[in-house]
């Protein structure tokens, strides 16, 4: 199948209301990744419990997880104006409540610590699936670029929050860190205010599905097309690689057995972590509107990246170990991004909400079981020998791809605009 490149549409960063859309998400991510760094360390001051520190940690993929699909089955039904308002809302009173109470005599318990986290994360959670549902009918011609743009600024902000937040946190302590990040939910209610702000879901009188069938809907859709499909499953394997619990592992592989100190590993991973937004910068331009470039090639290109960095990370260079970081965390941006490059630019728009929160289950629970192969495999192997794991994880959907490069697995659906509900799982993509 060969796809004949559109005409070039017009850069989004010369569109107003893109530049804007931009600026609300990328201040509202900035508070983002400062209130990631202070909550911690306000919970480890105020109780000095590990138990309370973890149980913190694991809100936000529970709540990414539990939410996803509920999110958009009420984003496709009901459109996406019902969750950005409310998400911001949620978002901002919880924090709210936890400045007043800290700015009063009582001592926050770990209960409200945890409840107030669990709010944010699901207001953000909420107010993201509105926005990024939205972007198709934000912008019709180029919503797989506006999707890889902000992957991209997310990693951005990744690391400008929290150089933020120890830059700040002297001079301003706890509490002004969170009225930061309390301002940062309001610069998105400006750019709504000034209209930049999703289209009213027209009412069709048409019966609708409840939640069950609605999102049995969703995933016969996300299935009918090979491509996206199968990009979802590579991805999995991915997360697995070179998710958070991969990140932990090189965070002690740095400090235990490389006896680097805190400020160089600070240094490491702030590295790392501008090489891959510039890696998912690189991957919404090759994925994006206008490209032919197919996704066999950029899937086989990360995980042989990823497979080669795990090994390299066995050395005992502290230089080589920072390369194989770069290899990793880079590759597993790229593949991330152009992902959902494909998803967006190429699904059908009625269905983008159940679609995205289908992936992030089904990505988010690989993510979870990164920690768990993790941990088993260190119980009885060292930490090189658990990279070599993971390594030999990776090495499984190389050979997939390797068998399956002249199978046509990636070949495109039509474009989003084009494809309808009825006509997804025609022969051509059918699984």
């Amino acid at each position: 199948m060969t796809l004949e490149k559109p005409a070039a549409a017009a850069s989004l960063w010369r569109r107003p209301r893109f530049v804007s859309f931009s600026a609300g998400v990328f201040a509202n991510n900035i508070g983002d990744g400062i209130y990631a760094v202070t909550l911690p360390l306000l919970s480890y001051d105020l109780t000095g419990s590990l138990h309370v520190m973890a149980l913190l940690s694991a809100v936000t993929p529970v709540s990414l997880l539990l939410s996803g699909p509920l999110l958009g089955h009420v984003a496709d039904r009901y459109g996406t104006r019902a969750l950005v308002l409310s998400g911001l809302a949620v978002q901002f009173l919880a924090v709210l409540v936890l400045i007043l109470v800290l700015d009063s005599d009582v001592r926050p318990g770990a209960w409200l610590l945890v409840l107030c986290e669990l709010s944010v994360q699901f207001g953000g959670a909420t107010y993201r699936s509105g926005w990024f549902a939205s972007l198709p009918a934000l912008f019709p011609d180029q919503p797989g670029q506006a999707r890889g743009v902000q992957s991209a600024s997310f990693r951005i902000t990744t690391v400008l929050g929290p150089l933020l937040a120890g830059a700040l946190l002297g001079p301003l302590g706890y509490v002004g860190l969170l009225w930061v990040n309390l301002g940062s939910f309001l610069v998105p209610v400006g750019v709504w205010l000034a209209g930049v702000r999703p289209p009213r879901k027209t009412e069709d009188h048409q019966p609708h599905d409840g939640f069950a069938r609605s999102i049995l809907a969703g995933w016969r859709v996300l299935r009918s097309s090979r491509a996206v499909f199968t990009t979802m499953v590579l991805v999995a394997f991915v997360e697995v690689l070179g998710g958070t619990g991969s990140q932990a592992l090189s965070v002690f592989y740095l400090r235990d057995e490389l006896r680097l100190s805190g400020g160089r590993v600070e240094i490491v991973l702030t590295v790392v972590n501008l090489c891959a937004a510039g890696g998912a910068l690189w991957a919404t331009r090759i994925a994006g509107e206008g490209s032919r470039l197919r996704m066999g090639p950029i899937a086989l290109g990360t995980l042989l990246t990823a497979a080669g960095s795990l090994v390299l990370m066995t050395a005992g260079a502290a230089v080589a170990v920072t390369l194989a970081m770069v290899g990793l965390f880079g590759a597993y941006s790229v593949l991330n991004v152009a992902a959902e490059v494909l998803l967006y630019r190429t699904m059908p728009a009625e269905y983008i909400g159940r679609l995205w929160g289908l992936w992030r289950l089904v990505c988010g629970g690989a993510e979870a079981l990164g920690p768990l192969v993790i941990s088993t495999s260190s119980s009885v192997l060292p930490v090189r020998g658990v990279f070599l794991v993971l390594g030999v994880i990776a090495i499984l959907p190389v050979c997939w791809l390797l068998l399956h490069t002249r199978t046509g697995w990636d070949s495109l659906p039509p474009p989003s605009g084009t494809q309808h509900a009825g006509s997804v799982s025609g022969p051509q993509d059918a699984a």
